[in-house]
């Protein structure tokens, strides 16, 4: 969707050194859950060219965490990590001497997510979001105000690294005035997510979604050292994971490279497989299903829905409408726009939170709160089975959308199925009903 690094941006990455945090930054810690049916959990600490790595205790047993050995640590820097299966509850505390890093309660039962996206902030050849200025950029208060509510999940639904080159050329009216780094490196992950994300990194465990701004010509290098779980430099499309909560059931789908020709027949043949075979590895999972994925199924554009776009990321409707055949309430949860929507059809449940800090998209009139109500019409095309170069179908799905178009961010309550929106400073602005069949679903 959006384009491809500059000659300049890759000479950068190309002649980078290795990151080297200042003296005074603690080391970033986090733990995440991995990729597969029966996800580990992983805990992971970026330390410095100085640092050993930090000691972990799991449980009340304390050992040392293991460097992780990887040629990559000379653009993205030293790495310690730890794995473990994970049955039902684990209490996770990383210190780095008497430096508390992270100290956690990781539970299959959190009584409440925090939701966010689309978090970095662009800066192009020809574009500046002016990173420097909070109210341009309000990634770090969105990150602290989410971690004030106390959530025991974090999703994070793609979309991390925007700055991809030095701005030189901006539009009429303005001029450039964010500083280094750029580039998928070290330095611009710390910019971009690490630093502003701090706190609410080591706040619970993560889930990471991988978006479009991750893909393998832009920042997947960068995403598959922090986040994968694997040695892989970049893949066009990572293997899904299926998270087993107490009253629900996540299941994380890559859809990164939806909109790379080149990757049609690798990321089309992974959600065919998915579709295939997702109704039965959902055994000892219960209530209702979550498919989070970046790119959304079902949406409302701003400027009007592309038909090639729209086409591309059909897969994984397919894959949604068997899960829908199971009989349990499913919710598709993606960012990539820059706003939040709540998109409603016939049997569809479509929430985008896409407005954790990059720059807002225009939706018109979109900064009421609660949302207001338009109805809309999608046309579902979808790639043709038997031939990925072919659009088929074109069905109008008509339904209702609700847009808000303000940075902030989103808090689930599982049990209920209560999604309540914030604005950047924590404020609470409405929230969503995604249990209830009745409509407007956001009131």
């Amino acid at each position: 969707m959006r384009p491809m690094l500059s000659a300049a941006a890759a000479i950068l990455l190309a002649g980078c050194s290795s990151m080297t945090p200042s003296p005074t930054r603690p080391p970033a810690a986090w733990t995440q859950f991995g990729l597969g049916d029966q996800p580990q959990l992983i805990a992971r600490v970026l330390i410095d060219d100085r640092a050993s790595c930090p000691s972990i205790t799991i449980d009340g047993v304390t050992t040392a965490m293991r460097e992780r050995q990887d040629p990559r640590a000379a653009v993205f820097g030293r790495m310690c990590e730890e794995r473990r299966p994970f049955a039902d509850r684990l209490h996770v505390r990383i210190a780095a001497g008497d430096r508390l890093l992270l100290e956690q309660e990781v539970t299959r039962r959190p009584q409440t997510i925090a939701v966010l996206g689309d978090t970095g902030c662009r800066v192009q050849a020809t574009n500046d979001q002016r990173c420097n200025e909070p109210k341009e950029w309000p990634f770090a208060q969105v990150a602290a105000a989410a971690a004030a509510k106390a959530p025991e999940l974090v999703v994070h639904l793609g979309d991390y690294y925007y700055r991809e080159a030095q701005c030189v050329t901006p539009a009429a009216g303005q001029r450039c005035v964010t500083p280094p780094p750029f580039g998928d490196r070290g330095d611009t992950w710390q910019a971009e997510f690490f630093d502003p994300g701090r706190a609410l990194l080591a706040r619970a465990p993560w889930i990471f979604v991988r978006g479009n701004h991750e893909d393998c010509a832009r920042g997947g290098k960068g995403w598959a050292y922090y986040f994968g779980d694997g040695g892989g430099d970049c893949d066009l499309v990572h293997k899904e994971a299926i998270i087993r909560l107490a009253v629900l059931t996540l299941i994380n789908v890559d859809s990164a490279h939806a909109d790379d020709p080149a990757a049609l027949q690798a990321v089309n043949a992974n959600w065919q497989s998915i579709a295939d075979s997702i109704t039965g590895r959902l055994a000892g999972s219960a209530g209702p299903i979550v498919l989070v994925t970046h790119i959304p199924q079902y949406v409302e554009c701003p400027q009007g829905c592309d038909k090639v776009r729209t086409a591309n990321i059909g897969g994984v409707r397919t894959v949604a409408d068997r899960l829908r055949g199971t009989g349990r309430p499913v919710i598709l949860l993606a960012g990539h726009f820059h706003a939040f929507q709540a998109f409603d059809a016939a049997g569809i449940r479509q929430v985008i939170v896409g407005n954790g800090g990059a720059n807002l998209d225009p939706y018109k009139d979109a900064v009421a709160a609660p949302p207001s109500v338009t109805r809309t019409n999608y046309e579902d095309w979808r790639r043709s089975p038997q031939d990925l170069q072919k659009i088929v179908g074109g069905r109008a799905v008509t339904g209702q959308a609700q847009s808000w178009a303000v940075f902030g961010f989103a808090m689930l309550t599982p049990a209920t199925l209560d999604l309540t929106l914030y604005d950047a400073a924590g404020n609470r602005q409405f929230a969503c009903d995604l249990a209830r069949r009745t409509l407007p679903r956001c009131r």
